[in-house]
C-alpha cells in the first residue's frame, strides 16, 4: 500500500493557480486517451463509444519595439499551449446503474495563451445534467499615453490573474412538470497595478496596488408547469470580499521641482458585501394566438466597508507632515426589476406586441468621515446619501408580413423617470440639518420602424430606425436627441455569399451650465460604420473570406479646462477614422496536406487636422495606428491518428500621435514573430470519420 499526504488547498488558491487548472486539463485529456489506447476499436457490442482529440504545442515570442504595448495588445507568452481539444464518451449500455448517457469534455487556451477555457458536461437522460464552464484571463496593460505624468511615467497599469467560472446541476431535466436546479459560480482576482493619488494641488503620485478579489455566488430554483402556466423560480446568494492594498514608497511626484514628496502612504479599503436576490418568471400561450411573458428579480444588496490611510511627506514648505484618513460606512441597495409582455397574432399576416418594464431601487448608505493632520488640523464628519429611483417604460410594436417577400413592423417607446436625491453632510460639533430632497421628473418619446424584403429568392434586405429621445443616467442632464438606423443585406449565387451593413448614429446631449452667469453646453457624437464580407467556395479543396470594415466617428463635447486660473471654458473632440481589412484562405492542395493563410489589417488614419498648441482651450484627441497581421500554417496528416501543424505569426504595429510627439512621448511600435508548432492526437471513432 502506499500512503499519499495530502495537504488541503483553499478552493479560491486551487483555481487561482494557472499551473494547477493547466494540471488538472491536461490530466483531464491524459487520463481519458490513456483509457481510449488502451481500449480495441469500439463494436456495436461494446459499452462505450469514444471519440475525440487533443491538441498541443508550443510558441515562440519574439518581440522587438515596445513589449509592454505588445501586451497591453495580445500578451502571447512563449511556452507549451492547449490548442482546440475535446473528448466525448458515451454509455450505450442498457444498464440501469449506469453513472452517464455522455460526458463531454472540451478546452482551450490553457498555457501560454491570455486566456483559457475548460467545459464539462455529463449527463443521465431522465436523471440529471451537469454542466462547467471554468474560464482564466490574463489581463495586461501598460502603455505610455494613458493617464501619463509630466515624468512621462504611466500612473494606471494592471497585471492580474482573473479565475471565474460557473457549475450548474439540473434534476429531472427532461420532466415537462418539474425540475430542479442548483449552482454554483466564483470570481477571483489578483495581481498588480498602480492608481494615482495627490496630497497637494498640482502634484500627483502612482499609488501601487496589490489586487485581491474574491466573490461567490449560490442559486437554487426549480421550472414546471402548473394550469398551464410554465413557471420558473430562483434564489440566489452572492458574497464578495476585496482586500485591495494601495501603497506608496518614496516618490518626488509629478512635479519634481518643489519639495512635496511622499515618504510613504499605505491604503487599506476592504470592502465586504453579500446579495441576496431572487427571480421569478411566468409564459403561457393561450389558443396559439395570445403569448405572456412576465418576470421579476427583486435583490437587496448590503455593503460595508473601512477606510483607513496614512500619509507621511514633505509638504510645500519642506515641512514633514503625517496626515491620517479613516472612515467607516455601509449601504443597502434595494432593487426590483418587473417585465410583463405580451403578443397578440390578431392575423396570420398581422401580430402586436407591447413590453412594459418597470425598474426600481433605493439606496441609502453613510459614514463617519476623520481627517487627522499638522496640530490642529482635524476633522469629523458625518455624511449621509439616500436616493430613490423609479423608471416605467412601454414599448408597443406591431408585424405586418404583407407577403413571403415583403413584411415591415413599427412601434413606439415611452420613458418615464422620477428620481429623489437626499445629501447631508455634518461637521461634528455643529447643528445637524435636516436632509433636503431633490427631486426630478422626465417623460421621453421615440419612434421604431423596420421592414425586411427580398428583392429576389437568394438576397434578402433588413432595414430598421429608431429616433426621439432617451432618458439620461445622469440625473441632471438632458435628455439624449438620438436618430440610429442600420441596413443589412444578405446574398449568395453560384459559389458566393455576399453580406454588408451600414449603420449611423447621431447622439446630442444639450444642456445648460449651473454656474451664474448660466452657458449653453454641446455633446454631439456623430458615428458611421460600414461592414462587408465575401465568401467564396468554389470546389470542396479551396474556401476563401475577405471584408472590409469602416468605422468613423467624430465627437465634441464641452469642458471646462482649468488653464493655472479660473476654469476656462473649452471643447474637446475625438476622431476616429478606422479601417480594416481581412482575407483568410483554406487549401487543400493534397488529401494529407492543407494550408492555412490570412492577413489582417488595421489602419486608423486620424482626423488629418491642425492640431491646437499647448495651453489651448481646444483639446484634440486621435489615435492614428497602423496594425499588420499576417499568419500562415501548415497542417499534415501523418497517420489517421495524427496531424502535424506548423505555423508562423507577425505582428507590425505602428502609431504616430501628433500628440505624443508633442508631449515628448515616444511611440510605442513593435513587430512581434510568433512561431509555433502543435500535434493534433485523434482517437476512438473521430480518427476514423475525420
Amino acid at each position: 500500500m502506499i500512503s499519499i499526504k495530502r495537504k488541503n488547498v483553499p478552493l479560491r488558491e486551487l483555481c487561482c493557480r494557472p499551473a494547477m487548472s493547466l494540471s488538472i486539463f491536461v490530466a483531464l485529456i491524459a487520463f481519458a486517451f490513456s483509457a481510449m489506447a488502451q481500449s480495441p476499436t469500439p463494436t456495436p457490442e461494446d459499452r462505450f463509444t469514444i471519440k475525440g482529440s487533443t491538441e498541443i504545442g508550443a510558441r515562440w515570442v519574439d518581440v522587438e519595439g515596445s513589449e509592454n504595448k505588445f501586451r497591453s495588445d495580445f500578451n502571447y507568452k512563449r511556452g507549451f499551449r492547449v490548442f482546440d481539444s475535446g473528448l466525448t464518451i458515451e454509455d450505450t449500455s442498457k444498464s440501469g446503474s449506469k453513472a452517464f448517457d455522455a460526458l463531454t469534455i472540451l478546452g482551450s487556451g490553457w498555457g501560454a495563451d491570455p486566456n483559457g477555457y475548460f467545459r464539462a458536461n455529463m449527463e443521465r437522460d431522465g436523471y440529471y445534467r451537469f454542466d462547467a464552464n471554468v474560464r482564466r484571463v490574463v489581463y495586461f496593460n501598460n502603455v505610455n499615453n494613458h493617464a501619463v505624468g509630466n515624468d512621462l511615467r504611466n500612473l494606471h497599469n494592471s497585471d492580474r490573474r482573473r479565475n471565474f467560472g460557473d457549475l450548474d446541476l439540473t434534476l429531472l431535466p427532461q420532466n415537462p412538470n418539474i425540475r430542479f436546479r442548483v449552482g454554483y459560480s466564483f470570481n477571483f482576482a489578483d495581481g498588480t497595478g498602480s492608481t494615482s493619488t495627490r496630497i497637494s494641488r498640482g502634484d500627483v503620485f502612482p499609488a501601487f496596488q496589490d489586487v485581491d478579489y474574491t466573490a461567490n455566488d449560490f442559486r437554487v430554483g426549480a421550472d414546471g408547469k402548473v394550469l398551464g402556466f410554465n413557471l420558473s423560480g430562483t434564489y440566489g446568494y452572492r458574497s464578495f470580499k476585496d482586500r485591495t492594498r494601495f501603497f506608496v514608497n518614496n516618490d518626488p511626484g509629478d512635479v519634481t521641482t518643489n519639495t512635496v514628496r511622499i515618504n510613504s502612504m499605505e491604503r487599506n479599503y476592504p470592502i465586504d458585501g453579500e446579495t441576496h436576490f431572487g427571480v421569478f418568471s411566468l409564459n403561457r400561450t393561450f389558443a396559439k394566438v395570445f403569448d405572456v411573458t412576465a418576470k421579476v428579480t427583486h435583490a437587496a444588496v448590503a455593503t460595508d466597508f473601512t477606510f483607513d490611510e496614512v500619509v507621511n511627506y514633505f509638504n510645500s514648505t519642506n515641512v514633514n507632515v503625517i496626515d491620517t484618513y479613516n472612515a467607516v460606512g455601509d449601504s443597502k441597495r434595494l432593487q426590483t426589476r418587473a417585465d410583463l409582455g405580451f403578443t397578440w397574432r390578431i392575423a396570420d399576416k398581422f401580430r402586436v406586441s407591447n413590453t412594459f418594464n418597470f425598474d426600481g431601487f433605493n439606496i441609502n448608505g453613510g459614514n463617519i468621515y476623520q481627517f487627522v493632520g499638522v496640530p490642529g488640523s482635524t476633522t469629523r464628519q458625518l455624511n449621509y446619501t439616500a436616493t430613490r429611483y423609479r423608471r416605467y417604460t412601454n414599448t408597443l410594436e406591431g408585424d405586418y408580413q404583407v407577403n413571403n417577400r415583403f413584411g415591415f413592423n413599427i412601434g413606439w417607446r415611452y420613458t418615464h423617470r422620477e428620481v429623489a436625491l437626499g445629501i447631508s453632510t455634518v461637521n461634528f460639533g455643529t447643528s445637524i440639518p435636516a436632509i433636503v430632497p431633490e427631486e426630478a421628473e422626465n417623460s421621453t418619446h421615440s419612434v421604431i420602424f423596420g421592414t425586411k424584403f427580398k428583392p429576389t429568392s437568394n438576397w434578402t434586405v433588413f432595414a430598421d430606425v429608431e429616433a426621439g429621445k432617451a432618458d439620461n443616467v445622469f440625473t441632471r442632464l438632458a435628455n439624449y436627441e438620438f436618430a440610429n438606423f442600420r441596413v443589412r443585406s444578405r446574398t449568395h449565387f453560384n459559389k458566393f455569399a455576399v453580406n454588408f451593413s451600414f449603420i449611423t448614429k447621431d447622439n446630442d446631449n444639450p444642456g445648460q451650465s449651473v454656474t451664474a452667469p448660466t452657458a449653453s453646453f454641446v455633446t454631439e457624437v456623430r458615428s458611421r460604420i460600414f461592414s462587408s464580407s465575401v465568401d467564396w467556395n468554389p470546389i470542396d479543396e479551396v474556401s476563401i473570406t475577405g471584408g472590409y470594415d469602416y468605422h468613423w466617428l467624430t465627437s465634441e463635447v464641452s469642458v471646462l479646462i482649468p488653464l493655472g486660473g479660473p476654469a476656462t471654458a473649452g471643447l474637446s473632440q475625438y476622431f476616429v477614422r478606422d479601417n480594416y481589412f481581412f482575407i483568410d484562405g483554406s487549401f487543400r492542395p493534397h488529401p494529407r496536406v492543407g494550408i492555412f493563410g490570412s492577413f489582417r489589417w488595421n489602419k486608423d488614419n486620424g482626423a488629418n487636422v491642425a492640431i491646437p498648441p499647448l495651453g489651448s482651450s481646444l483639446i484634440f484627441s486621435e489615435y492614428p495606428i497602423d496594425l499588420k497581421m499576417p499568419e500562415v500554417r501548415g497542417t499534415f496528416r501523418l497517420n489517421r491518428y495524427m496531424d502535424w501543424s506548423v505555423g508562423y505569426q507577425y505582428f507590425d504595429y505602428s502609431e504616430l500621435t501628433p500628440q505624443q510627439v508633442q508631449y515628448g512621448i515616444a511611440p510605442q511600435n513593435y513587430n512581434a514573430h510568433l512561431p509555433y508548432v502543435s500535434l493534433r492526437i485523434y482517437l476512438g471513432r473521430a480518427a476514423m470519420d475525420r
